[in-house]
């Protein structure tokens, strides 16, 4: 059974999610406060996390900055901003996905439940290869830990991140489609005109610290600079 761990200080938002993910299969685990926020993610060990932006005293933000620097497990904010800029803003943070209050839990669970296969199609897949590391250049994707490292150096990624290099990697010098990043890896079905690859692509280039590694293809996609 997948676990998911819902930090929110609303008792009766988290309280409605808890009954609503559990009737569709999922253990569910509540924090409702800031403190030791950290600890119970590590403690829980979760297959997803459900994040209010806006909790008292420390915002969502700053726990995912901290919690990003120790694993990637996918992250959801909860937020009751919506605007274009907040969205970005959110994967910038390094979140994997967002929705704003008020939600349908309908759509919540979609999306859980595209992340969640999307990870565990990949877990299979590494299982049905001889190697479980990716080479390019001076980085190494160890698709087992799903961790990425560059020069001896490691590079924090979501999980979208991870899976978007991975593609890239292993499609060598093919052009990976905008259409294939949106609804095969993030899971959207809606794509036209969506930042959201843009922000992904520009995070990879930032974080890796490479501006020349991914090349954008105009109107088709992305293909790894080999």
């Amino acid at each position: 059974m997948r676990k998911i761990l819902i930090i929110e200080d609303d008792r009766w938002i988290s309280a409605s999610l808890k009954l609503y993910l559990e009737n569709s299969d999922f253990e569910v685990f509540l924090h409702n406060e800031w403190f030791y926020a950290i600890e119970k993610i590590l403690e829980i060990n979760p297959d997803l996390i459900i994040l209010d932006i806006n909790l008292p005293w420390k915002d969502g933000i700053e726990i995912t900055k901290e919690y990003r620097l120790i694993w990637n497990i996918p992250i959801i904010m909860l937020t009751a901003r919506s605007s274009e800029l907040d969205r970005i803003n959110w994967l910038e943070i390094w979140a994997d996905d967002y929705i704003a209050k008020p939600f349908s839990p309908r759509e919540l669970l979609a999306r859980i439940n595209t992340i969640i296969r999307r990870l565990w199609e990949t877990k299979e897949q590494n299982e049905d290869i001889s190697s479980d590391i990716l080479k390019c250049k001076d980085i190494i994707l160890d698709l087992t830990k799903r961790s990425v490292e560059k020069s001896n150096k490691y590079i924090t990624l979501t999980s979208n991140e991870f899976d978007i290099l991975k593609k890239l990697i292993e499609e060598k010098w093919k052009i990976v489609s905008r259409e294939f990043i949106m609804k095969e890896i993030i899971g959207y079905d809606n794509y036209l005109y969506d930042r959201t690859i843009d922000t992904h692509i520009k995070n990879l280039r930032k974080k890796l610290d490479a501006k020349d590694l991914i090349i954008t293809i105009r109107w088709e996609g992305y293909r790894i600079n080999i």
